[in-house]
């Protein structure tokens, strides 16, 4: 059934709907590709060009912040009040702090960046702010001594705030007390205010991070997952940061750009895949929607041509088989007005045409089965009396006259059963009695060598109509060509098995040991009807095919006994009982 399926016209027709339903599939996949690594390469293409654009103008921003406190120390006022045995007066001293005032004040209000600033002058003993002049106290010195150890040119954090702290001098011996402290403090939430600039899509972000200074800065859109993309990040063979990346926080996919070092650290954008990809996977959304459509029109396709072309095709194949299994009485009553009702109308009289011709040779046929049957009966009558009456006659003179008395009986079923004009169809039972008989009385000629095992017919089995003389030609041959060299132990056995689907009658006997060539073979001289030692089994077989339409027949194997078994088999759904029989 599988393989007729492959080979059907509406497979080959879906498999060609599917096959072109694959080829679109493959393409929209292709296209749907090329458009997300293009807008994949775009979205890390904008992400670089802000990174760069972004660094270049922060650096630059706090490298000028960097250049003016450095330029501050070579201011020439600045000299004349770091140390408090400079001889100028109260007015030019007055003069020079507030010049030093007023250039803090414009470095630390040149930038937003810049939160705060203060320049401390231990040895005079001020400390200047962008609004005042002070005099220091001891915190005040404890906060300046507490900045050295930052004095350098880079931004550092405390964990609150950034800074930078420069000196003017470039060593500062250990225990000396420098002239000039001057530290700007950044404001964190103007550098996270510039971080927003290149954060412009929903769920985007971006962030300073620097494992050694433990600086952390972060602004997004959205969640804020800086914290767990920046453990994902992957480093190359050289222990460098990939600059592309594609990282995955809590199922949702990131598109992520390292932009590289710069002051505050290494600066990372990351932006949703989906927000990224939205056009293409609208793009998908419309694919998957085709695709959908195609299979729906495939299924409603593949319906249409199931009613229109299918099902007729199933019913005409049905029919076929019917035929094929020898049922020739039911027709097509499909009515159709499309071709199949030329087909069927043409089907229908073939149909009758082979009955009619099927008829005529079976009548035929079983008219020569007759004749042969009756040959069968005319030669097997005078042989079998000759030996029978031999025993008997033997009883007789030993005066054993109740076995005589009993072989005389079953003489008189067996030749009764051969000479009456009756059907030539009979039930098990009636069929099973006459070889029963015929076994008695081989049993009364062999009994000293051959041991017969004729087991009673069950009741579901005896109403089973037989073609006559089918049973007691198997024991004949079983004596003759499986017993006959036994000069001891001889078992014939009669048995009746019953499977799911078939009636088993079984002639076994333990004679010579047939190898399975031979085996093979008389099987097959029988199925083909060749004739020799084998004619009557090959007859039998005839028979029962011709009454059961091929579904009953001889089987041979090899007996469970060593010897050969011979089966009449008669499959449930054809057989025919005594009262089915009688309706005929």
């Amino acid at each position: 059934m599988k393989k007729e399926w492959l080979n059907s016209i509406i497979f080959r027709f879906l498999a060609g709907f599917m096959a072109v339903i694959l080829a679109t599939l493959t393409a929209f996949a292709f296209v749907y590709r090329q458009a997300y690594d293009m807008a994949q390469k775009i979205t890390y293409e904008k992400l670089h060009s802000q990174a760069e654009y972004y660094l270049q103008s922060f650096n630059n921003e706090i490298g000028h912040i960097q250049r003016l406190q450095n330029e501050f120390f070579t201011d020439r006022k600045l000299v004349f009040i770091i140390a408090p045995d400079m001889n100028i007066n109260d007015y030019e001293k007055r003069d020079c702090l507030l010049s030093v005032q007023e250039r803090v004040d414009a470095i630390t209000g040149i930038s937003t960046l810049v939160d705060y600033g203060v320049l401390y002058l231990p040895k005079s003993g001020y400390r200047i702010q962008p609004a005042a002049v002070y005099q220091m106290d001891q915190e005040d010195m404890d906060e300046m001594y507490a900045y050295l150890p930052w004095a350098d040119d880079r931004i550092h954090f405390d964990g609150t705030n950034f800074f930078i702290v420069k000196t003017g001098a470039p060593v500062i011996q250990s225990g000396s007390v420098p002239n000039h402290v001057f530290m700007i403090r950044f404001s964190r939430e103007q550098i996270i205010k510039t971080l927003a600039g290149v954060s412009t899509v929903g769920g985007s972000g971006a962030f300073w991070y620097s494992e050694e200074e433990g600086v952390w800065v972060e602004h997004s859109n959205g969640e804020r997952v800086g914290g767990q993309l920046a453990p994902q990040l992957r480093r190359n063979e050289n222990g460098e940061y990939e600059s592309v990346q594609r990282l995955t926080v809590d199922g949702k996919t990131y598109l992520v750009f390292v932009g590289g070092y710069g002051r505050l650290g290494l600066f990372v954008q990351y932006e949703p895949e989906e927000a990224a990809m939205q056009p293409v996977f609208r793009f998908r959304t419309l694919t998957m929607i085709v695709l959908i459509c195609l299979t729906v029109l495939a299924i409603v396709i593949s319906v249409l041509s199931l009613i229109a072309l299918h099902r007729p095709m199933n019913t005409l194949l049905g029919a076929f088989r019917r035929v094929q299994s020898g049922d020739f009485r039911h027709h097509i009553e499909e009515q159709r007005r499309d071709e199949f009702s030329l087909l069927y109308k043409g089907f229908n009289e073939m149909e009758d045409q082979i009955d009619r011709l099927i008829n005529e040779v079976y009548i035929q046929t079983n008219l020569t089965q007759q004749a042969q049957m009756k040959q069968l009966q005319a030669q097997i009558a005078p042989h079998f009396l000759y030996n029978s009456f031999f025993v008997l006659s033997r009883r007789i003179k030993r005066q054993d006259y109740e076995n005589a008395e009993e072989l005389a009986r079953h003489l008189g079923n067996y030749f009764r059963y051969l000479t009456r004009n009756g059907a030539d169809y009979v039930p098990l039972r009636l069929e099973a009695e006459h070889a029963r008989s015929y076994c008695a009385v081989q049993d009364a000629r062999f009994s000293r060598r051959i041991r017969v095992d004729f087991e009673d017919v069950p009741e579901e089995f005896g109403g089973i109509m037989l073609p006559r003389l089918v049973l007691q030609p198997l024991l004949e041959n079983a004596f003759k060509y499986g017993l006959e060299e036994k000069v001891a132990d001889g078992i014939l056995l009669v048995h009746f098995r019953e499977t799911e689907k078939e009636w088993q009658i079984l002639v076994e006997d333990n004679g010579e040991h047939i190898p399975d060539e031979k085996l093979a073979e008389i099987s097959l001289q029988i199925t083909q009807g060749k004739g020799g030692e084998i004619t009557a089994l090959s007859n039998i077989h005839r028979r029962l095919q011709i009454y059961y339409r091929g579904l009953s027949g001889l089987r041979v194997n090899r007996s469970i006994l060593g010897g050969m078994a011979v089966m009449i088999y008669i499959e449930k759904e054809a057989a025919v009982f005594e009262h089915e029989a009688s309706d005929r």
